[in-house]
């Protein structure tokens, strides 16, 4: 390349640099991940279980106007705390009460609201002129997440609490940060107000991080005076005030059923054994990681190259903390699932942030070795992900894949796309092959759920079950589910459905002589021998087959109605 074409190029990446700095260039980043999402929101269909639940019983609470006690039709809610029922719930009562999307909002917020705190804690944690555009590549490097993208376009709990956990964290370094000053205006209330809020979304998961990092903090420094900053007995007092009125509130209206299936049923079954069958092996997570925090992970290794950076500078030693402490507690607890990796994922975003932006001494040859490794398996992952992707189009997209086939083939050209500028980035370091990569990223897990998830007919099956539904000449009086009990089922044909065994729903349909009885095909024998002998003459109105992605299986569901006399 010759002197002149090398200067124009180094022009460029001073320019687009200079654009990365600029504040505007977050809430355009934001702007794009915001429209992007919505858009899958509405594409994408209520899936199964747990997002399904959460929805219904915000569905429910809206309509009841009881907004102390979630339920579930008539069982009572109680794995997870009040606050993102209340969140959905009130998404629901502005934006419509009938469509999933609404209540998928508060996931986008908290989404969006993490990106932000990430920006404002990169630039707390390592101020200095380059700090807007260390930021932006932490900010970058945490949205190119599949977790949280995924999060994000789910009603659940995990992207919001995300968001609260953000704000503790930063509440707290904070405090740890100014901790020598004599009379530091340290956030002591915030602190103690976030970690209310994650108690209110998901129990324990904030005091732990918080327990976690101060411990690991206070083994590092051999000193644990500035604990005293945190004023432990007001802040308890604190959380008391936020969280007790709807404990007791919850407690009292459910006489102590709430807490105890909270607390036993839930929180203390997962911490002693595996809970529905998602028991795996500690190192579990480190092994996900590679997919979960793609292609971030490519990048990971050279937070070796921070060396002795790592604990002896506070703020590294704060974000290492925070991601080992937090890791090595949930590596421990025999269930896992891929979501309880979550709040330790902005601290590997800073550290990389930190690490790509920082001019450094030549690393060692086992800190280059190690980078390079990451590297290489960061194209692994890549290439894992596209296969997957095109795979589940087609087993899952019905016809030759459709609209599912066409987004995995979108998502796997940007995922070579994104290796291709990775190996760039590897030979010069330019800032605008790190952005092209962690663009790339998120636009193909955006992709992979928006496109390819939402395309795959074959696995939503309640949402073609109540198309096919509306499509009867008459909308049945009563419904019935034998053998097909998914909670998107009841999203989708509302609470008044009933949950029927083979033998029940017989006897339903010769009581409801206006019903439908939706039964699987695995159920059919003894539901059409009790219908025989009770004499009832039925008729197959339609038939929905798929997969059920709770259950692993096929599935065929066959419409029963009366004939008429």
């Amino acid at each position: 390349m010759s002197s002149s074409a090398e200067q124009n190029e180094a022009d460029g990446q001073r320019r687009f640099a200079g654009l990365i700095y600029r504040r505007s260039a977050l809430w355009l980043v934001l702007g794009l991940i915001t429209l992007a999402v919505l858009i899958g929101h509405h594409t994408l269909g209520v899936i199964d279980r747990d997002e399904a639940r959460f929805a219904q019983a915000s569905k429910q609470m809206l309509a009841s106007g009881d907004f102390i006690t979630p339920y579930f039709m008539d069982e009572l809610r109680a794995k997870k705390p009040i606050a993102i029922y209340w969140l959905q719930s009130a998404s629901a009562a502005v934006f419509g009460a009938a469509d999933i999307a609404s209540y998928r909002l508060p996931s986008l917020a908290g989404l969006i609201l993490s990106l932000m705190l990430v920006y404002k804690f990169s630039q707390s944690l390592w101020p200095s002129s380059i700090a807007p555009v260390q930021a932006m590549v932490s900010v970058l490097l945490l949205a190119a997440s599949p977790l949280l993208i995924a999060e994000a376009h789910l009603a659940k709990t995990d992207s919001a609490l995300l968001s609260a956990l953000l704000a503790q964290q930063y509440m707290l370094w904070r405090i740890y940060r100014d901790r020598a000053e004599a009379d530091p205006a340290v956030p002591w209330a915030g602190f103690w107000v976030c970690l209310s809020a994650g108690i209110l979304l998901k129990g324990p998961i904030a005091p732990l991080l918080a327990l976690t990092t101060c411990l690991g903090l206070v083994v590092m420094d051999r000193r644990a005076a500035w604990l005293k900053r945190l004023h432990i007995l007001k802040g308890l007092l604190v959380t008391c005030c936020l969280v007790l009125p709807w404990a007791v509130a919850v407690t009292s209206a459910t006489d102590g059923a709430f807490l105890n299936i909270a607390i036993q049923g839930d929180f203390l079954s997962k911490v002693q054994s595996a809970q529905e069958s998602h028991g795996a092996p500690p190192g579990t997570y480190l092994g996900l990681l590679g997919l979960l925090f793609w292609p971030g992970i490519a990048f990971a290794g050279f937070i070796a190259w921070l060396g002795r950076r790592l604990w002896r500078e506070e703020a590294a030693r704060f974000c290492l903390v925070w991601f080992v402490g937090y890791w090595l507690v949930i590596e421990f607890v025999p269930t896992k699932l891929p979501h309880y990796i979550l709040p330790s994922l902005p601290a590997l975003a800073l550290l990389c942030g930190y690490a790509l932006t920082r001019t450094m001494p030549p690393p060692t040859r086992l800190m280059a070795v190690v980078s390079d490794i990451l590297l290489g398996l960061s194209g692994l992952f890549g290439l894992v992900l596209a296969a997957a992707l095109l795979w589940a189009s087609v087993r899952f997209g019905g016809a030759a894949g459709g609209a599912a086939f066409i987004s995995a083939l979108a998502a796997a050209g940007l995922v070579g796309l994104c290796l291709w500028r990775l190996w760039y980035w590897r030979r010069h370091r330019r800032v605008t092959d790190l952005v092209a990569v962690l663009g790339g990223g998120i636009l193909v897990h955006i992709l992979a759920v928006a496109g390819v998830v939402a395309g795959a007919s074959a696995i939503h099956v309640s949402g073609r079950l109540a198309d096919q539904i509306d499509q009867l000449p008459g909308r049945p009086a009563a419904i019935g589910l034998v053998g097909y009990h998914e909670p998107s089922a009841v999203f989708h044909l509302g609470r008044d459905v009933f949950l029927l065994e083979a033998r029940e729903a017989a006897l339903f349909m010769a009581d409801a002589a206006d019903g439908l009885a939706v039964v699987e095909q695995a159920a059919l024998p003894p539901f059409l021998e009790t219908a025989a002998k009770l004499e009832i003459d039925l008729i197959v109105k339609g038939r929905v087959s798929g997969f059920t992605v709770a259950r692993g299986r096929d599935v065929e569901l066959v419409l029963y109605q009366r004939a008429s006399p």
